[in-house]
């Protein structure tokens, strides 16, 4: 098989599993974000809706809360809930992770904290560089994504993710 056959032959293939760049209204659009690790997964989030990240030395759990809230955390005076994004998508857990940071969101009246292994930092997205019909992605999942980069960074969209029932917890023991 000669080099120009064999070209050939994998262009097909390429053309075949490629994923179809979804036109998107907002392709001029960027956002910047703050980018972190989770169980070796890389997500961002918009940064208008961050407002610190701090180390967590204290943790006081809550019971009768769902899975995914871990407890409770005072910054500053502020009692603030802590979640693991991992346990409310339902993803498997990944070995042993160093979970002491956590990224403080807010979005209208709802504040929290997100648990993080590690914080790498600001980046810009373009959102018209980001694929929304990801196979790998669970239906829960799916409500919360903006989309996921060619590099495999997670854009969730944390402003929607903020105002999901789900979230907040109003029962009463």
């Amino acid at each position: 098989m000669n080099e120009k056959e064999k070209k050939r032959i994998l262009k097909e293939r390429a053309n075949v599993l490629r994923i179809p760049k979804e036109k998107n209204e907002r392709s001029g659009e960027k956002i910047d974000g703050l980018e972190f690790l989770l169980s070796e997964e890389r997500y961002a989030i918009d940064s208008t809706c961050v407002s610190e990240v701090i180390l967590i030395n204290e943790l006081t759990p809550l019971p009768c809360t769902p899975s995914f809230v871990l407890g409770i955390i005072n910054v500053r005076g502020k009692i603030l809930s802590v979640i693991d994004i991992k346990k409310f998508f339902n993803l498997p857990e990944k070995g042993i992770t160093n979970l002491n940071k956590v990224i403080v969101v807010k979005h209208n009246d709802v504040e929290l904290g997100i648990l993080a292994d590690e914080i790498f930092g600001n980046i810009t997205v373009s959102l018209g560089e980001l694929q929304t019909k990801v196979t790998t992605i669970s239906e829960a999942q799916e409500n919360f994504i903006i989309g996921v980069s060619k590099e495999r960074l997670i854009m969730l969209d944390i402003k929607e993710l903020l105002s999901n029932e789900k979230i907040i917890v109003n029962d009463e023991v």
